[in-house]
Protein backbone atom coordinates (compact mmCIF):
# COMPACT_ATOMS: atom_id res chain seq x y z
CA UNK A 1 0.00 0.00 0.00
CA UNK A 2 1.43 3.57 -1.05
CA UNK A 3 1.74 6.47 1.08
CA UNK A 4 -0.48 8.31 -1.20
CA UNK A 5 -3.32 5.47 -0.21
CA UNK A 6 -2.22 6.16 3.05
CA UNK A 7 -3.64 9.25 3.29
CA UNK A 8 -6.75 8.38 1.50
CA UNK A 9 -7.49 6.02 4.29
CA UNK A 10 -6.23 8.90 6.83
CA UNK A 11 -8.89 11.08 5.60
CA UNK A 12 -11.33 8.22 5.19
CA UNK A 13 -10.85 7.63 8.90
CA UNK A 14 -11.90 10.59 9.87
CA UNK A 15 -15.31 10.45 7.68
CA UNK A 16 -16.12 7.22 9.36
CA UNK A 17 -15.40 8.20 13.09
CA UNK A 18 -18.03 11.39 12.19
CA UNK A 19 -20.27 8.70 10.60
CA UNK A 20 -20.01 6.68 14.05
CA UNK A 21 -20.15 9.27 16.41
CA UNK A 22 -23.20 11.09 14.71
CA UNK A 23 -25.98 9.47 15.92
CA UNK A 24 -24.43 8.52 19.47
CA UNK A 25 -24.35 12.57 20.25
CA UNK A 26 -27.60 13.04 18.83
CA UNK A 27 -28.74 10.53 21.16
CA UNK A 28 -26.94 12.67 24.04
CA UNK A 29 -28.83 15.47 23.04
CA UNK A 30 -31.83 14.24 23.50
CA UNK A 31 -31.17 13.08 27.18
CA UNK A 32 -29.27 16.66 27.75
CA UNK A 33 -32.29 17.60 30.07
CA UNK A 34 -31.20 14.78 32.41
CA UNK A 35 -28.03 16.13 32.78
CA UNK A 36 -26.96 18.00 36.07
CA UNK A 37 -25.35 20.46 34.53
CA UNK A 38 -25.01 21.86 30.76
CA UNK A 39 -20.72 21.64 31.32
CA UNK A 40 -21.13 18.36 31.99
CA UNK A 41 -23.56 17.46 29.09
CA UNK A 42 -20.72 19.17 26.76
CA UNK A 43 -17.84 16.95 28.61
CA UNK A 44 -19.63 14.17 28.53
CA UNK A 45 -20.41 15.06 24.39
CA UNK A 46 -16.86 15.87 23.67
CA UNK A 47 -16.16 12.30 24.82
CA UNK A 48 -17.90 10.84 22.92
CA UNK A 49 -16.61 12.40 19.71
CA UNK A 50 -13.28 11.84 21.03
CA UNK A 51 -12.91 8.22 21.66
CA UNK A 52 -14.80 7.43 17.73
CA UNK A 53 -12.27 9.89 16.28
CA UNK A 54 -9.55 8.01 17.96
CA UNK A 55 -10.81 4.65 17.30
CA UNK A 56 -10.90 5.53 13.73
CA UNK A 57 -7.94 7.35 13.25
CA UNK A 58 -6.15 4.70 15.89
CA UNK A 59 -6.58 1.42 13.28
CA UNK A 60 -5.21 3.24 10.06
CA UNK A 61 -1.57 2.19 11.37
CA UNK A 62 -2.77 -1.13 11.36
CA UNK A 63 -4.43 -1.24 8.28
CA UNK A 64 -1.94 0.30 6.40
CA UNK A 65 0.88 -1.87 7.78
CA UNK A 66 -1.17 -4.93 6.79
CA UNK A 67 -1.07 -6.43 10.98
CA UNK A 68 -3.96 -7.62 12.35
CA UNK A 69 -3.16 -6.96 16.02
CA UNK A 70 -1.75 -3.78 15.26
CA UNK A 71 -5.04 -2.73 14.31
CA UNK A 72 -7.43 -4.24 16.88
CA UNK A 73 -4.29 -2.23 19.46
CA UNK A 74 -4.36 0.70 17.57
CA UNK A 75 -8.33 0.90 17.92
CA UNK A 76 -8.15 0.37 21.73
CA UNK A 77 -5.53 2.78 22.30
CA UNK A 78 -7.43 5.32 20.04
CA UNK A 79 -10.51 4.99 21.57
CA UNK A 80 -9.62 5.62 25.47
CA UNK A 81 -6.89 8.31 24.24
CA UNK A 82 -10.06 9.86 22.55
CA UNK A 83 -12.28 9.59 25.01
CA UNK A 84 -9.76 11.81 27.49
CA UNK A 85 -9.10 13.94 24.62
CA UNK A 86 -12.50 15.01 23.63
CA UNK A 87 -13.24 15.92 27.64
CA UNK A 88 -10.02 18.06 27.63
CA UNK A 89 -10.75 19.99 24.18
CA UNK A 90 -14.29 20.97 25.78
CA UNK A 91 -12.70 21.58 29.41
CA UNK A 92 -10.00 24.02 26.86
CA UNK A 93 -12.68 25.46 25.01
CA UNK A 94 -14.60 26.76 28.07
CA UNK A 95 -11.82 27.69 29.56
CA UNK A 96 -11.06 30.00 26.79
CA UNK A 97 -14.81 31.26 26.65
CA UNK A 98 -14.54 31.93 30.12
CA UNK A 99 -11.03 34.03 29.54
CA UNK A 100 -12.62 36.02 27.18
CA UNK A 101 -15.45 36.49 29.10
CA UNK A 102 -14.96 40.01 30.20
CA UNK A 103 -13.80 41.48 26.88
CA UNK A 104 -17.13 40.02 24.82
CA UNK A 105 -19.66 41.34 27.32
CA UNK A 106 -18.38 45.05 26.41
CA UNK A 107 -18.78 43.68 22.82
CA UNK A 108 -21.53 42.29 22.25
CA UNK A 109 -20.92 42.21 18.57
CA UNK A 110 -17.79 39.88 19.20
CA UNK A 111 -19.67 36.93 21.21
CA UNK A 112 -20.28 34.84 17.99
CA UNK A 113 -16.35 35.00 17.18
CA UNK A 114 -15.06 34.62 20.71
CA UNK A 115 -17.54 31.34 20.59
CA UNK A 116 -16.43 30.08 17.74
CA UNK A 117 -12.45 30.72 18.57
CA UNK A 118 -12.94 29.03 21.96
CA UNK A 119 -14.95 25.89 20.59
CA UNK A 120 -12.03 25.83 18.27
CA UNK A 121 -9.02 25.83 20.17
CA UNK A 122 -11.04 23.10 22.06
CA UNK A 123 -11.33 20.84 19.14
CA UNK A 124 -7.52 21.77 18.27
CA UNK A 125 -6.67 20.13 21.70
CA UNK A 126 -8.45 17.16 21.23
CA UNK A 127 -7.10 16.79 17.73
CA UNK A 128 -3.80 17.29 19.17
CA UNK A 129 -4.02 14.19 21.72
CA UNK A 130 -5.48 12.10 19.19
CA UNK A 131 -2.47 12.44 17.06
CA UNK A 132 0.15 11.90 19.44
CA UNK A 133 -1.41 8.69 20.63
CA UNK A 134 0.46 6.40 17.81
CA UNK A 135 4.73 8.29 18.48
CA UNK A 136 3.57 8.18 22.13
CA UNK A 137 3.17 4.25 21.70
CA UNK A 138 6.68 3.76 19.67
CA UNK A 139 8.12 6.03 22.43
CA UNK A 140 8.90 8.46 19.46
CA UNK A 141 9.06 12.08 20.58
CA UNK A 142 9.37 13.55 17.19
CA UNK A 143 6.38 11.23 16.12
CA UNK A 144 4.06 12.10 18.78
CA UNK A 145 4.64 16.12 17.57
CA UNK A 146 4.39 15.55 14.33
CA UNK A 147 0.80 13.91 15.01
CA UNK A 148 0.02 16.32 17.19
CA UNK A 149 0.65 19.46 15.63
CA UNK A 150 -1.34 17.40 12.83
CA UNK A 151 -4.34 17.24 14.83
CA UNK A 152 -3.82 20.60 15.95
CA UNK A 153 -3.85 21.84 13.02
CA UNK A 154 -7.10 19.99 11.31
CA UNK A 155 -8.96 20.57 14.63
CA UNK A 156 -8.51 24.21 14.76
CA UNK A 157 -9.32 24.51 11.29
CA UNK A 158 -12.41 22.23 11.83
CA UNK A 159 -13.84 22.96 14.56
CA UNK A 160 -13.79 26.87 13.40
CA UNK A 161 -15.47 26.38 10.06
CA UNK A 162 -17.62 23.55 11.91
CA UNK A 163 -18.92 25.87 14.84
CA UNK A 164 -19.71 29.35 12.65
CA UNK A 165 -21.03 26.85 10.37
CA UNK A 166 -23.67 25.41 12.84
CA UNK A 167 -24.58 28.95 14.12
CA UNK A 168 -25.17 29.84 10.08
CA UNK A 169 -27.21 27.09 9.74
CA UNK A 170 -28.58 26.87 13.21
CA UNK A 171 -32.55 25.19 12.00
CA UNK A 172 -31.35 22.88 8.97
CA UNK A 173 -31.91 19.55 9.80
CA UNK A 174 -28.41 18.44 8.09
CA UNK A 175 -26.05 20.69 9.59
CA UNK A 176 -25.14 18.25 13.11
CA UNK A 177 -24.24 15.02 10.52
CA UNK A 178 -22.50 17.43 7.78
CA UNK A 179 -20.18 19.29 10.37
CA UNK A 180 -19.18 15.98 12.18
CA UNK A 181 -18.40 14.35 8.78
CA UNK A 182 -16.34 17.71 7.67
CA UNK A 183 -14.69 18.04 11.20
CA UNK A 184 -13.24 14.35 10.77
CA UNK A 185 -12.18 14.98 7.14
CA UNK A 186 -10.11 17.94 8.05
CA UNK A 187 -8.59 16.53 11.17
CA UNK A 188 -7.63 13.62 8.70
CA UNK A 189 -6.59 16.35 6.09
CA UNK A 190 -4.35 17.76 9.22
CA UNK A 191 -2.46 14.61 9.89
CA UNK A 192 -1.86 13.66 6.51
CA UNK A 193 -0.72 17.06 4.70
CA UNK A 194 1.44 17.36 8.06
CA UNK A 195 3.37 13.92 8.20
CA UNK A 196 3.73 14.55 4.20
CA UNK A 197 5.88 18.09 5.35
CA UNK A 198 8.06 16.67 7.97
CA UNK A 199 8.47 13.40 5.78
CA UNK A 200 12.25 12.68 4.94
CA UNK A 201 11.94 9.34 3.15
CA UNK A 202 9.32 6.46 2.79
CA UNK A 203 10.64 2.45 3.00
CA UNK A 204 9.29 0.15 0.13
CA UNK A 205 8.84 -3.62 0.55
CA UNK A 206 10.07 -5.25 -2.22
CA UNK A 207 9.47 -8.89 -1.06
CA UNK A 208 7.47 -11.67 0.78
CA UNK A 209 3.81 -11.32 2.08
CA UNK A 210 3.42 -7.17 2.16
CA UNK A 211 5.35 -6.55 -0.90
CA UNK A 212 4.34 -3.00 -1.84
CA UNK A 213 3.82 -1.73 1.52
CA UNK A 214 5.45 1.73 2.04
CA UNK A 215 6.27 3.18 5.54
CA UNK A 216 6.62 7.22 6.09
CA UNK A 217 10.25 8.19 7.61
CA UNK A 218 9.91 11.68 9.49
CA UNK A 219 12.40 12.57 11.59
CA UNK A 220 13.61 10.52 14.77
CA UNK A 221 13.28 6.83 15.25
CA UNK A 222 12.29 4.42 13.16
CA UNK A 223 12.86 0.92 14.46
CA UNK A 224 12.58 -2.09 11.92
CA UNK A 225 11.56 -5.72 13.56
CA UNK A 226 8.94 -8.62 13.86
CA UNK A 227 7.07 -7.03 17.78
CA UNK A 228 4.38 -5.14 17.58
CA UNK A 229 6.33 -2.41 19.28
CA UNK A 230 8.60 -1.99 16.45
CA UNK A 231 7.15 1.50 13.94
CA UNK A 232 7.72 -1.01 11.33
CA UNK A 233 6.47 -4.50 12.31
CA UNK A 234 6.94 -7.01 9.75
CA UNK A 235 6.63 -10.43 11.47
CA UNK A 236 5.94 -12.98 8.50
CA UNK A 237 9.22 -12.65 7.41
CA UNK A 238 12.40 -14.84 8.96
CA UNK A 239 15.32 -13.95 10.45
CA UNK A 240 13.91 -10.75 11.62
CA UNK A 241 13.99 -9.99 15.31
CA UNK A 242 12.33 -7.11 17.53
CA UNK A 243 14.31 -4.26 16.99
CA UNK A 244 16.34 -5.74 14.57
CA UNK A 245 17.25 -2.55 13.07
CA UNK A 246 17.20 1.49 13.68
CA UNK A 247 16.37 4.21 10.78
CA UNK A 248 17.61 7.56 12.00
CA UNK A 249 16.07 10.46 10.55
CA UNK A 250 17.25 14.10 10.72
CA UNK A 251 18.05 17.57 9.22
CA UNK A 252 21.31 15.42 8.08
CA UNK A 253 19.88 13.21 6.50
CA UNK A 254 18.81 9.24 7.11
CA UNK A 255 21.19 6.58 8.36
CA UNK A 256 20.38 2.94 9.42
CA UNK A 257 22.11 1.35 12.33
CA UNK A 258 21.74 -2.39 13.16
CA UNK A 259 20.25 -3.31 15.58
CA UNK A 260 19.43 -7.11 17.61
CA UNK A 261 20.17 -8.61 14.03
CA UNK A 262 21.81 -8.88 10.77
CA UNK A 263 21.73 -6.04 8.40
CA UNK A 264 23.13 -5.43 4.97
CA UNK A 265 23.11 -2.75 2.53
CA UNK A 266 23.16 -2.23 -0.63
CA UNK A 267 24.00 -6.37 -0.32
CA UNK A 268 26.95 -5.14 1.92
CA UNK A 269 27.16 -6.19 5.98
CA UNK A 270 26.96 -3.25 7.82
CA UNK A 271 26.47 -1.94 11.72
CA UNK A 272 25.67 1.69 10.75
CA UNK A 273 25.54 3.51 7.03
CA UNK A 274 24.53 6.73 5.84
CA UNK A 275 21.83 6.49 3.75
CA UNK A 276 20.50 7.52 -0.18
CA UNK A 277 17.52 7.49 -1.76
CA UNK A 278 17.51 4.22 -4.26
CA UNK A 279 19.71 2.33 -1.74
CA UNK A 280 18.40 -1.63 -0.78
CA UNK A 281 18.02 -2.72 2.92
CA UNK A 282 18.22 -6.21 3.25
CA UNK A 283 16.55 -7.29 7.22
CA UNK A 284 16.37 -10.96 7.37
CA UNK A 285 14.13 -11.87 4.58
CA UNK A 286 12.85 -8.64 4.07
CA UNK A 287 14.28 -6.36 1.34
CA UNK A 288 13.72 -2.28 1.01
CA UNK A 289 13.86 0.13 -1.46
CA UNK A 290 14.47 3.61 0.07
CA UNK A 291 12.24 6.05 -1.58
CA UNK A 292 12.63 9.75 -1.94
CA UNK A 293 9.35 11.60 0.23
Amino acid sequence: MSLFMRRIIVLAAGVVGGLLAWPFAELLLGAQPGFPSYLFFMVTTGSVYGAFFGLAFGSVDGITAGVGARKWLGLGTGAAAGLLAGATGVLVGQAVYLALGQYLLQRPDARLAGFVIARGLGWSVTGAVIGAVEGLRLRSGKRAGIGALGGFVGGLSGGLLVEYGMHVFADAWWVRPVGTVVLGLLLGAGFAAIERGFLLGRLALLTGALRGREYPLPPGRTTIGDSLGDTVTIANYTEVSPRHAVVVGDRAGLRIERGRGELRVNEEPVDRAELKYDDVIDVGTARFYLKRP
